[in-house]
C-alpha cells in the first residue's frame, strides 16, 4: 500500500463529518480485509440504550467507502445505489471493529461487503454495499 495515497484517502475521509463523529480510525489491510476502529457514543443510542440502526447502517456505509477509495488510491468514491444491512445482534455504545472487503471492483460499480464486530468480538452485523464509481478528479473541482 503507497503511503501517499493511502494519506490522501485518510485525508478525504476525515473531512467528512462521519468520520469524525464515529471517531474512526483506519488499522489496516489484512487478507484483503480493511480493518478499522469506530466508537459509538451516547448519541448513537435509541431509546433502548443500543446503538440505533442507522447509525449502524452509516457507520457500515463509511467503512466500506473508504475501502473502495484506498484500494483505488484515492481515484474513485463510491456513490451507493444500494445497500442492504442485516442486524444480527444489538450494539452498545463504545469501540467496535469495522471490516471491509471488496467483492467486485468494475469498471463503473462496485460492490462490497461489511460487517461490524461488538467490544467481544461477534458479529452484529452486515452489510452488502453496491455502488457507482465516481471520480475524484472530477468531484474535487471547484464550481
Amino acid at each position: 500500500m503507497d503511503k501517499l495515497y493511502l494519506e490522501r484517502s485518510m485525508k478525504r475521509a476525515k473531512s467528512g463529518g462521519t468520520f469524525k463523529f464515529f471517531q474512526t480510525k483506519f488499522l489496516g489491510v489484512q487478507n484483503d480485509i480493511y480493518n478499522f476502529e469506530l466508537t459509538f457514543t451516547s448519541e448513537s443510542l435509541n431509546p433502548f440504550k443500543t446503538v440505533q440502526g442507522g447509525m449502524i447502517a452509516s457507520a457500515l456505509d463509511e467503512v466500506t467507502s473508504i475501502s473502495v477509495n484506498i484500494l483505488t488510491k484515492d481515484e474513485f468514491l463510491p456513490s451507493s445505489t444500494d445497500i442492504h444491512i442485516t442486524f444480527h445482534r444489538p450494539l452498545i455504545s463504545g469501540k467496535v471493529l469495522g471490516t471491509a472487503k471488496i467483492i467486485k471492483l468494475g469498471k463503473t460499480i462496485v460492490s462490497i461487503e461489511g460487517r461490524l464486530y461488538s467490544s467481544n468480538g461477534k458479529v452484529s452485523a452486515t452489510a452488502l454495499h453496491t455502488a457507482v464509481l465516481k471520480k475524484t478528479s472530477v468531484l474535487d473541482i471547484s464550481v
